[in-house]
């Protein structure tokens, strides 16, 4: 192994690493999970309270893989830090959930919302989500295929440009919303069963998956001891305040049952009146 690690490129300075970090993490899930945090927490209050959390507990684990990363600066991340802590056993077993399992179903999910989000963008057929899906996903995979030099500027472009509909969302909703939903609760406007404040902390760790990937290719940063826990930590810390922000423009610019009733939709819904009225 120790062959092969000299042979990576190491082309991510903290920019790059950084930009993966936060342009990994989001995704689809602060568009898709606004519904469904606030129907679980059952107040606007709450809901804001579990993406907090949520934040919190993921910037903890980012703080703890960022210390063990800081030290083992091979490529392969948990799978490396589980084997050389716990043994090959369960270095396997890790790295084989991660490829089985875990990979395959968050690259699914996320690029069948996208695949949804673009052809309701484009007004077409929706049997063409999957193939747009498809699409996407084999591009992405073949922009990680080429020098890393080019992966690494495409991703801080594509995690700039994602950012942009971010910060306008948080502005809209900052200085333009019409419907204060702050102290709402779901009581008023569903019966369901919620689920409780902590189904909701559950259902926001999934819009804040993704930063681990960084350590995957710990092999791949410009000197990993220093940039790989810097780039973790400030890159959580940054879309915490992200989905925040995004949560409170939400909440200032629907009511609490309309954004429950819309639910995976309510982003989209949100920016549509708000950019394309």
């Amino acid at each position: 192994m120790g062959n092969n690690e000299q042979k990576l490129n190491r082309g991510f300075g903290l920019t790059a690493s950084l930009a993966l970090v936060v342009g990994t993490i989001i995704g689809s899930g602060i568009f898709f999970k606004q519904g469904s945090v606030l129907e679980s927490a059952g107040s606007t209050n709450a809901a804001m309270l579990a993406w907090i959390a949520g934040g919190l507990l993921t910037l903890a684990s980012g703080i703890s893989v960022a210390e063990i990363g800081s030290q083992m600066d091979k490529t392969g991340g948990i799978y490396i830090y589980i084997e050389k802590i716990y043994g090959k056993v369960w270095g396997f077993l890790a790295g084989w959930m991660q490829v089985v399992f875990y990979g395959p179903a968050m690259m699914g999910s996320i690029a069948a919302y996208f695949g949804i989000l673009f052809v309701d963008l484009f007004g077409l057929s929706k049997s063409l989500a999957i193939p747009s899906a498809i699409i996407a996903l084999s591009f992405v995979g073949l922009i990680n295929s080429i020098p890393n030099r080019f992966s690494a500027g495409f991703q801080i472009i594509t995690t700039t440009v994602k950012m942009l509909p971010i910060i306008a969302l948080i502005i809209f909703g900052l200085f333009f919303g019409q419907h204060d939903a702050i102290g709402q609760t779901v009581a008023q406007v569903s019966q369901s069963d919620q689920g409780g404040f902590g189904v909701a902390v559950l259902a926001t760790l999934f819009a804040y998956d993704g930063w681990v990937t960084l350590a995957n290719i710990s092999g791949e940063i410009k000197n990993p001891q220093k940039v790989l826990p810097k780039a973790i930590i400030f890159g959580i810390l940054i879309v915490l305040v992200a989905y925040v922000g995004v949560s409170f423009g939400v909440y200032q610019s629907l009511p609490a049952n309309t954004i429950v009733k819309l639910g995976q939709n309510t982003t989209l819904y949100m920016a549509t009146n708000a950019f394309c009225s």
